[in-house]
Protein backbone atom coordinates (compact mmCIF):
# COMPACT_ATOMS: atom_id res chain seq x y z
CA UNK A 1 0.00 0.00 0.00
CA UNK A 2 1.52 3.41 -0.92
CA UNK A 3 2.35 5.83 1.86
CA UNK A 4 1.78 9.55 1.88
CA UNK A 5 4.76 11.94 1.45
CA UNK A 6 4.12 13.27 4.98
CA UNK A 7 4.44 9.78 6.48
CA UNK A 8 7.57 9.11 4.43
CA UNK A 9 9.08 12.41 5.60
CA UNK A 10 8.33 11.61 9.24
CA UNK A 11 9.94 8.17 8.87
CA UNK A 12 13.05 9.71 7.30
CA UNK A 13 13.24 12.39 10.02
CA UNK A 14 12.91 9.77 12.76
CA UNK A 15 15.60 7.62 11.16
CA UNK A 16 17.98 10.58 10.84
CA UNK A 17 17.35 11.57 14.47
CA UNK A 18 18.06 8.03 15.66
CA UNK A 19 21.26 7.82 13.61
CA UNK A 20 22.35 11.25 14.87
CA UNK A 21 21.72 10.23 18.48
CA UNK A 22 23.69 7.00 18.06
CA UNK A 23 26.55 8.90 16.42
CA UNK A 24 26.58 11.43 19.24
CA UNK A 25 26.60 8.67 21.85
CA UNK A 26 29.63 7.10 20.16
CA UNK A 27 31.48 10.42 20.04
CA UNK A 28 30.78 11.59 23.61
CA UNK A 29 33.49 9.38 25.20
CA UNK A 30 36.04 10.94 22.84
CA UNK A 31 34.92 14.43 23.82
CA UNK A 32 35.19 13.64 27.51
CA UNK A 33 38.59 11.96 27.01
CA UNK A 34 39.80 15.00 25.08
CA UNK A 35 38.72 17.42 27.78
CA UNK A 36 40.07 15.14 30.51
CA UNK A 37 43.55 14.96 28.98
CA UNK A 38 43.60 18.71 28.30
CA UNK A 39 42.53 19.47 31.84
CA UNK A 40 44.98 16.96 33.31
CA UNK A 41 47.71 18.85 31.46
CA UNK A 42 46.60 22.16 33.01
CA UNK A 43 46.06 20.41 36.34
CA UNK A 44 49.58 18.97 36.37
CA UNK A 45 51.06 22.38 35.58
CA UNK A 46 48.88 24.06 38.21
CA UNK A 47 49.79 21.35 40.70
CA UNK A 48 53.46 22.19 40.29
CA UNK A 49 52.65 25.85 40.95
CA UNK A 50 50.47 25.47 44.04
CA UNK A 51 52.85 22.96 45.64
CA UNK A 52 56.26 24.39 44.70
CA UNK A 53 55.59 28.11 45.13
CA UNK A 54 55.44 29.65 48.58
CA UNK A 55 52.18 31.17 49.82
CA UNK A 56 52.83 34.62 48.30
CA UNK A 57 54.20 33.37 44.95
CA UNK A 58 51.15 31.10 44.68
CA UNK A 59 49.08 34.29 44.63
CA UNK A 60 51.43 35.81 42.03
CA UNK A 61 50.92 32.70 39.89
CA UNK A 62 47.14 33.23 40.19
CA UNK A 63 47.58 36.75 38.80
CA UNK A 64 49.59 35.41 35.84
CA UNK A 65 47.03 32.68 35.23
CA UNK A 66 44.38 35.40 35.07
CA UNK A 67 46.57 37.26 32.55
CA UNK A 68 46.85 34.08 30.51
CA UNK A 69 43.04 33.83 30.45
CA UNK A 70 42.80 37.44 29.31
CA UNK A 71 45.46 37.06 26.62
CA UNK A 72 43.95 34.06 24.84
CA UNK A 73 40.53 35.68 24.34
CA UNK A 74 41.83 38.08 21.68
CA UNK A 75 42.56 35.32 19.15
CA UNK A 76 39.86 32.96 20.42
CA UNK A 77 36.90 35.28 20.29
CA UNK A 78 37.85 37.71 17.55
CA UNK A 79 39.01 35.09 15.01
CA UNK A 80 38.95 31.44 16.02
CA UNK A 81 35.45 30.93 17.45
CA UNK A 82 33.72 32.83 14.58
CA UNK A 83 35.73 30.64 12.18
CA UNK A 84 34.49 27.51 13.97
CA UNK A 85 30.88 28.70 13.70
CA UNK A 86 31.52 29.25 9.99
CA UNK A 87 32.96 25.74 9.66
CA UNK A 88 29.80 24.17 11.12
CA UNK A 89 27.82 25.52 8.14
CA UNK A 90 29.82 23.33 5.73
CA UNK A 91 29.54 19.57 5.13
CA UNK A 92 31.50 17.54 7.67
CA UNK A 93 34.11 16.45 5.11
CA UNK A 94 35.00 20.08 4.32
CA UNK A 95 35.27 21.48 7.83
CA UNK A 96 39.01 20.89 8.38
CA UNK A 97 39.69 22.84 5.18
CA UNK A 98 39.16 26.02 7.22
CA UNK A 99 42.24 25.34 9.38
CA UNK A 100 44.89 27.02 7.22
CA UNK A 101 42.77 30.16 6.84
CA UNK A 102 42.07 30.45 10.54
CA UNK A 103 45.68 29.87 11.58
CA UNK A 104 46.84 32.52 9.12
CA UNK A 105 44.49 35.04 10.73
CA UNK A 106 44.74 33.75 14.31
CA UNK A 107 48.51 33.74 14.83
CA UNK A 108 48.96 37.55 14.72
CA UNK A 109 46.11 37.99 17.22
CA UNK A 110 47.63 35.34 19.51
CA UNK A 111 50.95 37.20 19.46
CA UNK A 112 49.19 40.45 20.32
CA UNK A 113 47.25 38.76 23.13
CA UNK A 114 50.46 37.55 24.76
CA UNK A 115 51.19 41.14 25.78
CA UNK A 116 48.61 40.68 28.56
CA UNK A 117 51.21 38.93 30.71
CA UNK A 118 53.10 42.21 31.05
CA UNK A 119 50.07 43.60 32.88
CA UNK A 120 50.45 40.74 35.37
CA UNK A 121 54.15 41.48 35.67
CA UNK A 122 53.40 45.13 36.43
CA UNK A 123 50.76 44.19 39.02
CA UNK A 124 53.13 41.72 40.73
CA UNK A 125 56.34 43.74 40.61
CA UNK A 126 56.33 44.47 44.35
CA UNK A 127 55.09 41.03 45.47
CA UNK A 128 57.95 38.75 44.44
CA UNK A 129 61.57 38.53 43.30
CA UNK A 130 62.64 39.59 39.77
CA UNK A 131 63.71 36.07 38.77
CA UNK A 132 60.24 34.71 39.61
CA UNK A 133 58.65 37.62 37.78
CA UNK A 134 60.66 37.15 34.58
CA UNK A 135 60.33 33.35 34.63
CA UNK A 136 56.55 33.63 34.76
CA UNK A 137 56.41 36.48 32.23
CA UNK A 138 58.41 34.71 29.49
CA UNK A 139 56.81 31.28 29.83
CA UNK A 140 53.26 32.61 30.27
CA UNK A 141 53.74 34.79 27.17
CA UNK A 142 54.74 31.81 25.00
CA UNK A 143 51.87 29.71 26.37
CA UNK A 144 49.39 32.50 25.63
CA UNK A 145 50.39 32.35 21.96
CA UNK A 146 50.31 28.56 21.55
CA UNK A 147 47.32 27.60 23.70
CA UNK A 148 44.45 29.10 21.65
CA UNK A 149 45.92 27.76 18.39
CA UNK A 150 46.18 24.24 19.81
CA UNK A 151 42.67 24.42 21.26
CA UNK A 152 41.32 25.65 17.93
CA UNK A 153 42.75 22.71 15.99
CA UNK A 154 41.25 20.32 18.55
CA UNK A 155 37.83 21.97 18.26
CA UNK A 156 38.00 21.83 14.45
CA UNK A 157 38.74 18.12 14.70
CA UNK A 158 35.60 17.72 16.81
CA UNK A 159 33.57 19.81 14.38
CA UNK A 160 34.84 17.56 11.56
CA UNK A 161 33.73 14.55 13.67
CA UNK A 162 37.34 13.41 14.09
CA UNK A 163 36.72 13.17 17.81
CA UNK A 164 39.28 10.52 18.73
CA UNK A 165 41.97 12.39 16.82
CA UNK A 166 41.15 15.43 18.99
CA UNK A 167 41.45 13.24 22.08
CA UNK A 168 44.85 12.03 20.85
CA UNK A 169 46.01 15.66 20.56
CA UNK A 170 45.07 16.24 24.20
CA UNK A 171 46.80 13.00 25.16
CA UNK A 172 50.01 14.34 23.65
CA UNK A 173 49.47 17.60 25.55
CA UNK A 174 49.12 15.79 28.87
CA UNK A 175 52.14 13.59 28.18
CA UNK A 176 54.14 16.64 27.17
CA UNK A 177 53.40 18.42 30.46
CA UNK A 178 54.27 15.37 32.60
CA UNK A 179 57.51 14.60 30.75
CA UNK A 180 58.67 18.21 30.58
CA UNK A 181 57.95 18.73 34.28
CA UNK A 182 59.97 15.60 35.05
CA UNK A 183 62.88 16.73 32.91
CA UNK A 184 62.88 20.21 34.42
CA UNK A 185 62.76 18.72 37.91
CA UNK A 186 65.77 16.47 37.15
CA UNK A 187 67.66 19.40 35.63
CA UNK A 188 66.82 21.53 38.70
CA UNK A 189 65.15 24.22 36.58
CA UNK A 190 63.86 27.34 38.36
CA UNK A 191 60.40 26.79 39.83
CA UNK A 192 59.13 29.95 38.12
CA UNK A 193 59.50 28.44 34.63
CA UNK A 194 57.96 25.06 35.39
CA UNK A 195 54.16 25.64 35.32
CA UNK A 196 53.84 27.69 32.14
CA UNK A 197 57.06 26.32 30.63
CA UNK A 198 55.69 22.77 30.70
CA UNK A 199 52.42 23.99 29.17
CA UNK A 200 54.29 25.82 26.40
CA UNK A 201 56.26 22.69 25.46
CA UNK A 202 53.13 20.53 25.61
CA UNK A 203 51.09 22.96 23.49
CA UNK A 204 53.81 23.05 20.84
CA UNK A 205 53.86 19.25 20.67
CA UNK A 206 50.08 18.84 20.64
CA UNK A 207 49.55 21.61 18.07
CA UNK A 208 51.98 19.82 15.75
CA UNK A 209 50.15 16.54 16.37
CA UNK A 210 46.78 18.14 15.58
CA UNK A 211 48.07 19.57 12.31
CA UNK A 212 49.34 16.12 11.31
CA UNK A 213 46.20 14.18 12.35
CA UNK A 214 43.97 16.75 10.65
CA UNK A 215 46.12 16.50 7.52
CA UNK A 216 46.12 20.31 7.47
CA UNK A 217 49.21 20.54 5.27
CA UNK A 218 47.48 18.72 2.41
CA UNK A 219 43.99 20.18 2.90
CA UNK A 220 43.00 22.53 0.10
CA UNK A 221 41.41 25.74 1.43
CA UNK A 222 37.75 26.35 0.56
CA UNK A 223 37.06 28.48 -2.49
CA UNK A 224 35.81 31.37 -0.35
CA UNK A 225 38.73 32.33 1.93
CA UNK A 226 38.01 33.71 5.36
CA UNK A 227 38.79 37.38 5.76
CA UNK A 228 39.67 39.25 8.91
CA UNK A 229 36.88 41.78 8.47
CA UNK A 230 34.21 39.09 8.09
CA UNK A 231 35.31 37.23 11.22
CA UNK A 232 35.82 40.40 13.23
CA UNK A 233 32.28 41.55 12.43
CA UNK A 234 30.90 38.76 14.64
CA UNK A 235 34.05 38.34 16.70
CA UNK A 236 34.02 41.90 18.01
CA UNK A 237 30.93 41.07 20.06
CA UNK A 238 32.38 37.76 21.20
CA UNK A 239 35.57 39.57 22.15
CA UNK A 240 33.59 42.08 24.18
CA UNK A 241 31.64 39.24 25.79
CA UNK A 242 34.92 37.57 26.85
CA UNK A 243 37.15 40.61 27.39
CA UNK A 244 34.95 42.46 29.87
CA UNK A 245 34.74 39.57 32.39
CA UNK A 246 38.43 38.79 31.99
CA UNK A 247 39.31 42.40 32.76
CA UNK A 248 37.04 42.02 35.78
CA UNK A 249 39.01 38.90 36.77
CA UNK A 250 42.15 41.04 36.81
CA UNK A 251 40.44 43.60 39.00
CA UNK A 252 39.22 40.83 41.33
CA UNK A 253 42.75 39.40 41.67
CA UNK A 254 44.15 42.85 42.49
CA UNK A 255 41.37 43.67 44.98
CA UNK A 256 41.52 40.32 46.79
CA UNK A 257 45.33 40.52 47.02
CA UNK A 258 45.08 44.06 48.38
CA UNK A 259 42.23 43.50 50.86
CA UNK A 260 42.77 39.89 51.97
CA UNK A 261 46.42 39.34 50.98
CA UNK A 262 48.19 37.36 48.27
CA UNK A 263 47.94 34.26 50.48
CA UNK A 264 44.12 34.33 50.33
CA UNK A 265 44.28 34.62 46.54
CA UNK A 266 46.67 31.65 46.53
CA UNK A 267 44.22 29.53 48.54
CA UNK A 268 41.44 30.44 46.11
CA UNK A 269 43.72 29.40 43.24
CA UNK A 270 44.42 26.03 44.89
CA UNK A 271 40.67 25.47 45.31
CA UNK A 272 40.16 26.39 41.65
CA UNK A 273 42.62 23.68 40.63
CA UNK A 274 40.73 21.05 42.67
CA UNK A 275 37.32 22.19 41.35
CA UNK A 276 38.47 22.18 37.71
CA UNK A 277 37.23 18.63 36.83
CA UNK A 278 33.65 19.95 36.83
CA UNK A 279 34.53 22.28 33.97
CA UNK A 280 36.52 19.50 32.30
CA UNK A 281 33.37 17.42 32.01
CA UNK A 282 31.46 20.44 30.72
CA UNK A 283 34.14 21.15 28.11
CA UNK A 284 34.25 17.53 26.97
CA UNK A 285 30.49 17.26 26.55
CA UNK A 286 30.34 20.64 24.81
CA UNK A 287 33.10 19.66 22.35
CA UNK A 288 30.83 16.96 20.94
CA UNK A 289 27.40 18.55 21.47
CA UNK A 290 28.21 22.14 20.44
CA UNK A 291 27.85 21.54 16.66
CA UNK A 292 24.40 20.00 17.25
CA UNK A 293 23.38 22.91 19.48
CA UNK A 294 24.55 25.46 16.89
CA UNK A 295 22.76 23.66 14.07
CA UNK A 296 19.53 23.43 16.10
CA UNK A 297 19.61 27.18 16.76
CA UNK A 298 20.40 27.94 13.11
CA UNK A 299 17.34 25.88 12.04
CA UNK A 300 15.12 27.14 14.91
CA UNK A 301 14.65 23.46 15.79
CA UNK A 302 13.45 23.57 19.40
CA UNK A 303 13.02 19.80 19.70
CA UNK A 304 16.61 19.11 18.58
CA UNK A 305 17.87 21.79 20.97
CA UNK A 306 15.96 20.23 23.87
CA UNK A 307 17.31 16.76 23.11
CA UNK A 308 20.87 18.08 23.06
CA UNK A 309 20.41 20.06 26.28
CA UNK A 310 18.87 17.04 28.01
CA UNK A 311 21.91 14.87 27.24
CA UNK A 312 24.24 17.60 28.43
CA UNK A 313 22.46 18.46 31.67
CA UNK A 314 21.81 14.87 32.75
CA UNK A 315 25.47 13.89 32.40
CA UNK A 316 26.76 17.22 33.69
CA UNK A 317 24.66 17.34 36.83
CA UNK A 318 25.19 13.66 37.63
CA UNK A 319 28.96 13.92 37.24
CA UNK A 320 29.10 17.22 39.10
CA UNK A 321 27.21 15.95 42.13
CA UNK A 322 29.39 12.83 42.30
CA UNK A 323 32.56 14.95 42.18
CA UNK A 324 31.20 17.28 44.86
CA UNK A 325 30.65 14.28 47.14
CA UNK A 326 34.14 12.92 46.41
CA UNK A 327 36.29 16.08 46.58
CA UNK A 328 34.47 18.66 48.70
CA UNK A 329 36.22 17.74 51.95
CA UNK A 330 39.58 16.18 52.90
CA UNK A 331 38.13 12.79 53.81
CA UNK A 332 40.13 9.56 53.80
CA UNK A 333 39.53 8.45 50.18
CA UNK A 334 39.88 11.89 48.59
CA UNK A 335 43.26 11.95 46.76
CA UNK A 336 43.05 15.72 46.25
CA UNK A 337 43.76 16.32 49.93
CA UNK A 338 47.29 14.96 49.34
CA UNK A 339 47.79 16.36 45.84
CA UNK A 340 46.63 19.91 46.64
CA UNK A 341 46.66 20.25 50.44
CA UNK A 342 46.62 24.06 50.29
CA UNK A 343 43.11 23.93 48.79
CA UNK A 344 41.71 22.53 52.05
CA UNK A 345 43.39 25.06 54.34
CA UNK A 346 40.24 27.20 54.32
CA UNK A 347 37.30 25.04 55.38
CA UNK A 348 34.48 24.76 52.80
CA UNK A 349 36.37 26.65 50.07
CA UNK A 350 36.69 23.66 47.74
CA UNK A 351 33.02 22.71 48.12
CA UNK A 352 31.91 26.27 47.40
CA UNK A 353 34.21 26.52 44.36
CA UNK A 354 32.84 23.25 42.94
CA UNK A 355 29.27 24.57 43.30
CA UNK A 356 30.31 27.82 41.58
CA UNK A 357 31.79 25.79 38.71
CA UNK A 358 28.56 23.79 38.37
CA UNK A 359 26.65 27.05 37.93
CA UNK A 360 29.19 28.15 35.32
CA UNK A 361 28.99 24.80 33.51
CA UNK A 362 25.21 25.17 33.19
CA UNK A 363 25.71 27.78 30.46
CA UNK A 364 28.48 26.18 28.39
CA UNK A 365 26.12 24.63 25.84
CA UNK A 366 23.81 27.66 25.93
CA UNK A 367 26.69 29.84 24.73
CA UNK A 368 27.15 27.67 21.63
CA UNK A 369 23.42 27.62 20.97
CA UNK A 370 23.36 31.42 21.16
CA UNK A 371 26.27 31.57 18.71
CA UNK A 372 24.22 29.50 16.27
CA UNK A 373 21.32 31.89 16.83
CA UNK A 374 23.57 34.86 15.94
CA UNK A 375 23.16 36.47 19.38
CA UNK A 376 26.79 37.50 19.91
CA UNK A 377 25.91 41.18 20.34
CA UNK A 378 23.35 40.40 23.05
CA UNK A 379 25.88 38.14 24.79
CA UNK A 380 28.32 41.04 24.84
CA UNK A 381 25.65 43.27 26.40
CA UNK A 382 24.93 40.82 29.21
CA UNK A 383 28.67 40.45 29.90
CA UNK A 384 28.96 44.21 30.32
CA UNK A 385 25.93 44.30 32.62
CA UNK A 386 26.87 41.33 34.84
CA UNK A 387 30.67 41.58 35.08
CA UNK A 388 30.62 44.38 37.68
CA UNK A 389 29.14 41.80 40.07
CA UNK A 390 32.60 40.20 40.25
CA UNK A 391 34.21 43.47 41.31
CA UNK A 392 31.49 44.35 43.81
CA UNK A 393 31.79 40.97 45.52
CA UNK A 394 35.60 41.25 45.52
CA UNK A 395 35.26 44.44 47.54
CA UNK A 396 33.92 42.29 50.39
CA UNK A 397 37.23 40.37 50.56
CA UNK A 398 38.10 41.65 54.03
CA UNK A 399 35.07 39.74 55.28
CA UNK A 400 34.79 36.93 52.71
CA UNK A 401 38.57 36.36 52.36
CA UNK A 402 39.38 33.55 49.88
CA UNK A 403 35.66 33.02 49.20
CA UNK A 404 35.40 36.39 47.43
CA UNK A 405 36.48 35.04 44.04
CA UNK A 406 34.19 31.95 43.77
CA UNK A 407 31.30 33.87 45.35
CA UNK A 408 31.55 36.55 42.68
CA UNK A 409 31.64 33.92 39.93
CA UNK A 410 28.59 32.13 41.35
CA UNK A 411 26.52 35.33 41.50
CA UNK A 412 27.61 36.60 38.07
CA UNK A 413 27.08 33.22 36.37
CA UNK A 414 23.62 32.76 37.92
CA UNK A 415 22.54 36.04 36.33
CA UNK A 416 24.00 35.01 32.98
CA UNK A 417 22.34 31.58 32.97
CA UNK A 418 18.94 33.21 33.59
CA UNK A 419 19.48 35.67 30.74
CA UNK A 420 20.71 33.01 28.29
CA UNK A 421 17.71 30.77 28.91
CA UNK A 422 15.28 33.68 28.45
CA UNK A 423 16.97 34.75 25.21
CA UNK A 424 16.93 31.20 23.80
CA UNK A 425 13.27 30.77 24.69
CA UNK A 426 12.52 34.00 22.81
CA UNK A 427 14.59 32.86 19.81
CA UNK A 428 12.48 29.73 19.29
CA UNK A 429 9.22 31.53 20.11
CA UNK A 430 9.88 34.12 17.40
CA UNK A 431 10.14 31.37 14.81
CA UNK A 432 6.83 29.81 15.91
CA UNK A 433 5.09 33.18 15.83
CA UNK A 434 6.41 33.99 12.35
CA UNK A 435 6.95 37.49 10.96
CA UNK A 436 4.64 40.16 12.38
Amino acid sequence: MPTSPEIETNVVDSTEQAQSSRGTARRLPAGVADAAFASLATFAAGLSAVNLFNAVDRGVYAIFFTAFGLGVVLSWDLILIPAEVNAVSFPVADRMRRARDTLRLGIPMALLGSLAVFIAAFMSRSLTDPDVLWGLTITAGITTVLSPLQDHIRRLLHIAELNWQAAAVSGVQFGGVVVSLGVMWVLDAPVAVMPFGSLAIANALSLTTGLILGDVRHQQPLDEPLRFRELARQGRWLLTQALVPNISHFAVAAIVAALAGAEALGYAEAARVVAQPVLVLATGLTAVLAPRAMEAAMRHDLQAARRTRRIYLLIMMGGGVLYLAAAASPWLLNPMKDLVPAAYTVGGLVAFTIVANLISAAMYLDINELLGAQKARQMAAVAIITSPILVLVALTARATDAFARPLGHAMRDTAQVAWYRAKLARHYAEHREGPS
